[in-house]
């Protein structure tokens, strides 16, 4: 995803228009703060989180509170614009992705 998808302007410019991005190594120990403001590692935060593989992409909303998950990769940008679509439109928070993706095609 990293070379395909990832790297796209367009999708780049979305993200960064409605998204914190971070990246986190699952077995990283670099210093960070949760969302509650403590003391963790990178790989505490993963293992808190159950992260256990990659990619995985968490949408959490500013309290901390996971929105949606979207683990493994997307088969295009075209996918992966709409998941941060359905995420921005409030979508996430109420129904799967694949559920929006099927009320979409209808």
């Amino acid at each position: 995803m990293k070379h395909s998808i990832i790297n796209r302007n367009q999708l780049q410019d979305y993200y960064h228009q409605h998204f914190l991005i971070f990246l986190l190594d699952i077995r990283g120990s670099l210093p960070m703060e949760d969302f509650k403001g403590r003391e963790t590692t990178e790989k505490a935060f993963s293992v808190e989180h159950r992260v256990y593989g990659t990619p995985v992409f968490d949408f959490f909303d500013l309290d901390g509170k996971l929105i949606t998950r979207f683990p493994g990769t997307a088969k295009d940008v075209d996918e992966f614009l709409l998941l941060g679509r359905c995420v921005v439109e409030g979508a996430c928070k109420t129904t799967s992705f694949n559920a929006y993706k099927r009320q979409l095609a209808k």
